[in-house]
């Protein structure tokens, strides 16, 4: 209700206003924006480095590929189709609104509306797969997702709430395609 999302809103400026080293590193290391590898990218660096630790036939290692990155694409189709059945403004907009109107997120805000968050989305996808492929990394790559998600609150262009329903989505869509794999 609307009271949630006031205490989303007020999460998001609090954090914003208190943010410290760590959170900002955070935030700068998960931005993916124009010009980077984007997040499939940079989960796609985090499969490749996971292969140097176990390696895998040229077959295996395609297949893992190919079931990663139809995750993450199905993902942001998802995501992107709840975004616009959603129209979620965006936290910028709502602070501004409500609290500061000079206030400005650390991430430039993206120009299109925020519930549910893509980089979660994709985040959630990737680290289902990679986790079904290399257990003995579990915690490691749930913590990622986790920390990807949490990046879009620190650099103030999500709210809580986008990124544990984007995580949860590129959950589900994770496992159809693993299914399919």
């Amino acid at each position: 209700g609307r009271d949630e999302f006031e205490g989303e809103t007020q999460a998001v400026y609090a954090t914003s206003r208190s943010l410290t080293a760590e959170q900002r590193r955070i935030a700068t290391a998960w931005a993916d924006g124009p010009g980077t590898d984007t997040p499939p990218g940079h989960w796609n660096r985090i499969a490749l480095k996971l292969l140097t630790w176990d390696r895998r036939s040229a077959p295996a290692t395609a297949r893992l590929f190919a079931t990663l990155n139809t995750a993450q694409a199905d993902a942001f189709i998802a995501c992107w189709d709840a975004k616009f059945a959603y129209w979620l403004l965006r936290p910028v907009t709502e602070i501004r609104r409500r609290f500061d109107p000079g206030w400005l997120p650390l991430l430039p805000t993206p120009p299109f509306p925020a519930y549910p968050s893509g980089h979660a989305a994709t985040s959630g996808a990737a680290a289902a797969v990679l986790e079904a492929r290399f257990p003995t990394h579990l915690w490691d790559l749930r913590q990622a997702a986790e920390e990807a998600a949490l990046s879009r609150i620190y650099g103030g262009i999500h709210f809580p709430m986008d990124g544990r329903e984007g995580l949860a989505l590129g959950r589900r869509v994770a496992q159809r395609a693993l299914e399919a794999a």
